[in-house]
C-alpha cells in the first residue's frame, strides 16, 4: 500500500502548492517565469544527486534518455505551460473536465508500451475512482450548461484552448508511463527525479530567452515563496511520487494522481475557509477508497499468484 500512499502524499504537496502559485500569478508574474524559477531552484538543489548518479546517466540507452527528456522537457515543462495557457481560452471547468482524460491516456499507453494488462477488477475500481472524480465536479458541471464555455467565438482561439489542454493531458499521461519505464529499467528514483528537473530546465531556458519581455524583477518575498514552492511540490512532492512509482504499475499511479482535487478541496477548507460540499465529500471518499480498494485487490492477486502456479 505504501506506493499508492506515497503518490497521494505527492498530490497533497501539489495541492499545497496552489496556496503560493496562484498569488504569484495574481501578482503579475508570468507562468513561464514561475516555472523557470522552480526548475532553476530544483536543479541547484539536486546538483549533488546529479553528480552522484553520473554513472547512471552515462550508461543510459537512447530510449532511456528519450524517456527522461520527455518526462522533464515535455511532461514537466511544456505540459504545465500548456495547461496554464488553456485557461486563457476555455472555461476552467472545461479545462479541468478534459484533464480527467489523463488516466485514460496513461492506461492505454501502459497497456501498449509496458504491456500492463487491463483486467476486469481494474476496470471496476477505475470506474469507481473516475466516477468519484466526476461527482466532486458535479456542481460545476451543472453550471457549465449556462456558462460561457469559450472566451472567444473565434474558431482559432477555441481550437487553441482545446489543443493546449490535450497537449497537457497527453504530456502528463505519457510522462507517467515514461517514469514507470525507467523504473522497470532499474533506474534509481532520485536519478529520474534529478534528470527530470534538468530536462525541464533545458527546454525552459531557450523559451525564456525568446520571451525575455515576460520576465520581470521579483521582490525578495515573492522570490522566497517561489523557492519554497519549488522545494515543497517539486523536490518533496516528486520524491514521494517516484518512490511510489517504483512499487505500483503506471495504471494505478495515474488513478492515484486523481486524489489531487480531494486534497485541494481540503486545503481550501482548512486555509481559505471555503466550505466543503456534499458532492466533494462523497466524491472524495469514492476516489480515495477506490484507490485503496484497487491496490488491496492487486496485492491479494500478487499473493495468490505463486499458489496458483
Amino acid at each position: 500500500m505504501a506506493g499508492t500512499f506515497f503518490i497521494m502524499i505527492a498530490c497533497f504537496t501539489w495541492a499545497l502548492d496552489t496556496l503560493i502559485r496562484y498569488p504569484l500569478l495574481g501578482a503579475g508574474y508570468s507562468t513561464l517565469q514561475i516555472v523557470l524559477i522552480e526548475h532553476l531552484t530544483l536543479v541547484l538543489f539536486v546538483a549533488p544527486m546529479l553528480w552522484r548518479y553520473r554513472h547512471v546517466y552515462r550508461h543510459m540507452s537512447i530510449g532511456g534518455f528519450s524517456c527522461l527528456f520527455f518526462i522533464g522537457g515535455i511532461g514537466s515543462a511544456m505540459g504545465t505551460l500548456a495547461f496554464t495557457e488553456a485557461f486563457h481560452y476555455l472555461n476552467p471547468t472545461v479545462v479541468i473536465l478534459l484533464q480527467k482524460l489523463q488516466p485514460i491516456v496513461a492506461i492505454l499507453l501502459a497497456y501498449w508500451l509496458l504491456k500492463e494488462r487491463i483486467e476486469g477488477h481494474f476496470v471496476q475500481w477505475a470506474a469507481v475512482i473516475l466516477l468519484g472524480s466526476f461527482v466532486m465536479m458535479w456542481p460545476d458541471l451543472r453550471q457549465l450548461g449556462d456558462a460561457q464555455w469559450h472566451y472567444s467565438s473565434d474558431t482559432t482561439s477555441i481550437l487553441k484552448g482545446y489543443g493546449y489542454t490535450l497537449i497537457a493531458v497527453i504530456a502528463w499521461g505519457a510522462a507517467t508511463v515514461c517514469g514507470k519505464y525507467l523504473s522497470y529499467q532499474h533506474m534509481p528514483a532520485n536519478a529520474i527525479m534529478s534528470g527530470r528537473f534538468v530536462a525541464g530546465l533545458l527546454v525552459l531556458l531557450p523559451m525564456a530567452l525568446a520571451q525575455s519581455d515576460t520576465l520581470t524583477a521579483m521582490t525578495s518575498i515573492d522570490l522566497s515563496l517561489a523557492v519554497a514552492m519549488a522545494l515543497l511540490s517539486g523536490f518533496i512532492g516528486m520524491w514521494f511520487y517516484y518512490q511510489g512509482l517504483k512499487t505500483v504499475p503506471a495504471q494505478l499511479a495515474t488513478l492515484a494522481e486523481l486524489s489531487f482535487p480531494v486534497f485541494a478541496a481540503a486545503i481550501n477548507w482548512l486555509f481559505l475557509d471555503m466550505g466543503l460540499t456534499a458532492y466533494q465529500i462523497i466524491g472524495g471518499m469514492m476516489l480515495i477508497l477506490g484507490n485503496i480498494g484497487l491496490r488491496m485487490k492487486e496485492l491479494r492477486k500478487a499473493e495468490l499468484t505463486p499458489v496458483a502456479q
